[in-house]
């Protein structure tokens, strides 16, 4: 199952299956092509008998920045929506599914995920990370959801994890008020399983080996029976969250947002 995609990396060993963001240039930046070939790493992993465990990992300084705003850019129409929510351009509409499917992947995924962060999580690099079973950091990862600046909204279902994990007030001020976080925060909150300084961070990886050693099946029926019962609920939390990603994705505040960043840029 080895192969490279557009900014991603599989490789299969031992039973581990290694998903790599690969764009270390653009901080692991995702883009649509990136949304499609984490999806068909996924569903080819959770069908491959040689596969046990999955885990995702960034190359370079960044685990990943979140969502590529020059893609976003040219994939999304930014005209206000009709009442009834129906005006549409076919670029927005494919790069709110592709997310929305990989959210989905994540939800449905049978097997054991282990998210290996290397440095700093920006956006859906935060959200996404309750979907996984474990979360290992660097301690210079940091953890930051700026979607109000950007008038966008949360997703990932972290509408409905983060509360959980950590409480509705420190989840507001993450959400909300997009307070940024060090990796000794998120564990404090429950977001990280385990920090490990930057220099030992490779040490974690026999561990995930030995992991992957484990009895598949027992594997399987246990996450079964840890996170079966949400499921559903991730499903619903997933279709409220697109729609509203959808509308505010071509909003005003949201145009205004990402135009901000591009001045930001430039003045760099």
């Amino acid at each position: 199952m080895d192969g490279e995609a557009p900014g991603i990396l599989v490789t299969v060993e031992d039973k581990l299956c290694v998903v790599k963001l690969n764009r270390p240039k653009k901080k692991n930046a995702i883009r649509t092509r990136e949304y499609r070939a984490l999806i068909g790493a996924l569903r080819k992993a959770a069908s491959d008998p040689e596969v046990t465990l999955v885990a995702v990992t960034g190359e370079g300084d960044y685990f990943t920045a979140g969502n590529d705003f020059v893609d976003a850019m040219q994939n999304a129409s930014f005209e206000p929506l009709d009442e009834d929510g129906s005006k549409q351009k076919k670029g927005d509409a494919n790069k709110v599914n592709a997310f929305k499917e990989f959210i989905t992947a994540l939800i449905d995924f049978p097997k054991p995920l282990v998210a290996v962060l290397n440095g700093p999580a920006v956006g859906m690099g935060v959200t996404t990370l309750a979907l996984f079973d474990v979360v290992y950091a660097s301690d210079k990862a940091t953890f930051h959801t700026p979607f109000i600046s950007l008038g966008l909204v949360a997703e990932g279902c972290s509408s409905y994890t983060f509360p959980r994990i950590m409480g509705s007030g420190k989840a507001a001020e993450v959400l909300l008020f997009e307070r940024k976080l060090t990796a000794q925060e998120a564990f404090e909150r429950g977001l990280v399983t385990e920090v490990f300084p930057h220099d030992s961070l490779h040490q974690v990886w026999p561990r995930i080996r030995r992991y992957a050693k484990l009895p598949p099946n027992t594997l399987v029926n246990v996450k079964r029976e840890i996170r079966g019962h949400h499921r559903d609920m991730l499903h619903k939390v997933n279709d409220i969250e697109m729609d509203y990603l959808q509308k505010a994705s071509r909003s005003e505040e949201a145009l205004t947002g990402i135009m901000n960043v591009f001045a930001k840029r430039s003045k760099l």
